[in-house]
């Protein structure tokens, strides 16, 4: 692993168009000989969505890192998820990534079919068996806003490892940002990513990562260090580096850098690139963080606190946000399914129920 982190314009989502830049950007940040190499992709899927949404890794994303590996004489390719409200039957067509992997011969896998416990600093965690059957594990992250976090990248994407709802489980043991980012750095140190590609040519603004609005940015990142990539692609959307818990905890355990000063950015400069205009998710300071932690338990202050809020006009009455809450603090009515209830004093803000949402039927304010 090294310093280097590689960011390049891309105009579209074209294949031939990003095989010469995921080629630039791997020899220019010295990724891993790959020759007969088994290879664990690891998408962005959220949830299953068209790829205009901004919600997945694109799918044609997806297609050129996997003829780009193919290019290099990889053995076995594989890629794989289990979004949290999905079954074991799960593939995603709606993306589109089911049918790049029939197309280019990779093998999808459901993360959630098998697994092992794995104890990490902050606890035992279930991950998929597939992370042990491969010589390599690519992440590719979509670049998104976070309502929790404030932003996912590369780090938050390995948590993705963890299948389906056992991921929602998680926020009930870690309920807030500084706790969420100590579990993320403990499994990322764990299973560090091989090679991380960003896709950052479509990104996701606002109340992100499910239902925000797709920006603009025409990027593509690439890194063998997850801490340099989501420390300048946050720069680039318009966060400082302090300003992310994950970036915070990242750099206080010097594991892969100790300071900001020790990235190295080859292609294009990225003060440059910075977006004033890019919506960000609203943020407390760490101090007002864990001052609110104990002004929850006074009525007044809870009342004033961000949650979700439920938007019957559009909600479908799929339930996926009863479903997902790791705590039980929804409910639905039980003769009108679109009327959901929310129990405020057994919120605990992990704003999961927003993450899963299809309709944006839900707002956190």
């Amino acid at each position: 692993m090294n310093n280097v982190v590689c960011c390049l314009s891309c105009a579209e989502y074209d294949a031939a168009l990003l095989l010469p830049l995921l080629e630039e950007a791997y020899e220019k940040t010295q990724g891993p000989d790959l020759l007969e190499k088994t290879i664990l992709l690891k998408p962005n899927i959220l949830f299953d969505e068209f790829p205009h949404r901004a919600v997945t890794t694109h799918p044609v994303f997806l297609e050129a890192v996997i003829r780009f590996l193919q290019s290099r004489q990889v053995g076995k390719i594989y890629v794989g998820d289990a979004p949290a409200v999905h079954t074991a039957s799960f593939s995603p067509h709606k993306s589109g990534i089911y049918e790049v992997c029939k197309k280019t011969g990779a093998e999808w896998v459901y993360f959630g079919k098998s697994g092992f416990s794995y104890a990490l600093p902050s606890g035992k965690v279930p991950l998929t068996s597939m992370i042990k059957e491969v010589d390599y594990f690519f992440s590719l992250p979509k670049l998104k806003t976070h309502e929790l976090m404030g932003y996912t990248g590369a780090l938050k994407n390995t948590f993705g490892l963890i299948p389906h709802i056992h991921k929602a489980k998680q926020h009930a043991i870690h309920r807030n940002p500084r706790t969420m980012a100590s579990l993320l750095l403990d499994l990322n140190e764990a299973f560090t990513p091989d090679y991380i590609f960003m896709d950052a040519i479509q990104s996701m603004e606002g109340p992100g990562p499910g239902n925000g609005t797709p920006y603009p940015l025409h990027l593509l990142l690439g890194s063998t260090n997850p801490l340099a990539l989501d420390i300048v692609a946050s720069k680039i959307i318009g966060y400082h580096p302090l300003e992310l818990e994950t970036n915070v905890e990242g750099l206080r355990r010097k594991k892969w850098l100790s300071s900001v000063e020790q990235i190295e950015v080859q292609g294009i400069t990225i003060e440059e690139q910075i977006r004033a205009d890019y919506k960000l998710t609203r943020r407390s300071s760490m101090g007002k963080m864990s001052l609110g932690i104990v002004l929850r338990f006074i009525p007044f202050f809870r009342k004033r606190e961000r949650r979700p809020f439920f938007l019957t006009d559009r909600c479908i009455g799929c339930q996926k946000c009863v479903e997902i809450c790791p705590v039980k603090a929804i409910g639905a009515h039980p003769n009108n399914p679109k009327e959901i209830k929310l129990n405020v004093k057994k919120c605990i803000h992990c704003f999961c129920c927003h993450e899963v949402c299809p309709q944006n039927a839900i707002e956190v304010r």
